[in-house]
């Protein structure tokens, strides 16, 4: 009966391996002062468990909503198979004390991405100069966030009828509930 789930599944798991899988680019919602704040980022795995990397510039302001508050969604959609997982759960912060930090932060020397971390200024900042150039420097503001999820909510759309469940985390595993599309 876990079908829902078991496609999901198979799309992060494909998103893992294909980089123009559409789960590879999801959308990220952190608390911020006002509002929740949305943005697009690149998934660098799911794991088994459903859990969730990415890398980002430890300067942005994702991380520091996420140090107020851990608490974060993540909306992924495919288009073709008109599949929508929304996820709810906690962020954690990869740094150079975590065990993991080295492996990733060889992936990311190891990139073309490396600039991405070097920039002079944090993202979102203005620009220094008029002309719009980005200046970059000899420090790399590299940090990981790993998302693990505490409920999934799956919706497929279909011609004939669409299908929806909440998967919630418990000790033995995910707990599905079906739902009204």
């Amino acid at each position: 009966m876990m079908e829902l789930l078991t496609e999901a599944k198979d799309a992060f798991s494909r998103s893992n391996v294909d980089k123009k899988h559409p789960f590879r680019y999801f959308t990220l919602v952190t608390f911020g002062e006002a509002y929740p704040e949305a943005r697009t980022v690149v998934s660098r795995g799911v794991d088994k468990a459903l859990q969730i990397l990415v890398f980002t510039d430890a300067r942005s302001l994702k991380v520091a909503q996420i140090q107020k508050n851990n608490q974060v969604s993540a909306l992924f959609y495919h288009p073709k198979q008109k599949l929508q997982v929304r996820v709810q759960g906690e962020a954690h912060l990869i740094d150079e004390n975590h065990q993991e930090y080295a492996t990733y932060l060889h992936q990311v020397r190891s990139s073309p991405s490396l600039l991405d971390y070097t920039t002079s200024q944090a993202p979102g900042s203005v620009l220094e100069n008029d002309a719009g150039d980005i200046t970059h420097g000899e420090h790399l503001h590299f940090l990981a966030i790993q998302v693990i999820p505490h409920q999934l909510d799956v919706l497929k759309l279909d011609r004939v009828q669409h299908q929806r469940a909440r998967y919630a985390q418990s000790g033995k595993g995910w707990i599905e509930q079906r739902l009204v599309p």
